[in-house]
């Protein structure tokens, strides 16, 4: 009698929340909007970093073991840990078999992201540059190293996990308007391709690695920030936006708490479809 009063009393058991780990580069660390946790620049608000909003949109995942660092590369994933980022070791140590859920943006470093900023924020035509011709051998060659970073991330996670891939936004919501300081028209085309493009690298390279590690998936934010970019009326990305500790270009063109905000949102609903949320809660 006691044991069947204590049960009515007593909410039902809920099922723990599924591991979550947040890895990547600055779009995942929340760049931009400090304050900071230290070196890597992972956003201290709640509402200032998508890994730190995602638990709140979907139930069942936990708080995250946020890992995720400014500047990152692919090789900085699973090859060396970051120079002058403190304590930051290869992002894969911060994985294990009780991993159930990752998510990550990489490859925009590696494609000469930050670089590509400072050479077109001079005057000229950055699209005519040496700058140009790196970030065209890159996407010849990155997805064939996304691909590798996937299946090592998959690895090192509990089996039946799910790994989920964000690309990036566009930076303009359209190339003629007239608010991009220092940067042309010209300029802006060819910065918007550039994204296209790299997402649709790494678009392939998800849909590569589930075919050879299984349960990877990809996340289109450039679809949510569709009409946010910069020069609308409601931009959810920085234009120059200097960082205090690190110059004019570390905290520029970097989603604003309103563009992290539509990554959770991205996230959420994939996290939210009946086949992810079975595989990772049953």
């Amino acid at each position: 009698m006691l044991c069947a009063l204590l049960a009515l009393a007593s909410p039902a058991l809920a099922a723990a929340p599924v591991p979550y780990v947040a890895l990547g580069d600055s779009y995942s660390s929340g760049e931009g909007n400090g304050p900071f946790d230290g070196p890597c620049h992972r956003a201290l608000g709640n509402d200032s970093a998508y890994p730190r909003m995602l638990p709140g949109l979907v139930g069942y995942v936990a708080e995250p073991s946020f890992r995720a660092c400014t500047g990152a590369t692919i090789a900085d994933v699973w090859l060396h840990p970051q120079a002058k980022r403190g304590s930051q070791r290869i992002q894969l140590d911060y994985l294990d078999a009780s991993t159930r859920l990752v998510t990550l943006t990489i490859g925009g470093n590696d494609l000469g992201f930050a670089d590509i900023v400072k050479q077109c924020l001079l005057p000229g035509n950055c699209s005519n540059w040496r700058i140009a011709d790196r970030v065209e051998a890159g996407l010849r060659t990155i997805k064939a190293r996304l691909v590798d970073v996937y299946a090592r991330i998959r690895s090192r996670m509990d089996g039946g996990g799910q790994l989920l891939v964000a690309g990036y936004p566009h930076l303009f919501v359209s190339e003629d308007a007239d608010c991009k300081l220092f940067i042309s028209e010209t300029e802006a085309k060819w910065m918007n391709s550039l994204v296209t493009r790299g997402n649709r690298r790494i678009a392939e390279a998800t849909r590569a690695a589930r075919r050879q590690a299984g349960n990877v998936s990809y996340v289109d934010v450039a679809e949510q920030f569709a009409g946010h970019e910069l020069c609308s009326e409601d931009p959810w990305l920085y234009g120059i936006n200097p960082s205090p500790d690190e110059g004019l270009i570390k905290g520029s063109y970097h989603p604003r708490r309103s563009g992290q905000a539509a990554y959770a949102r991205a996230f959420a609903t994939l996290l939210r479809s009946p086949a992810i949320r079975t595989a990772l809660t049953e």
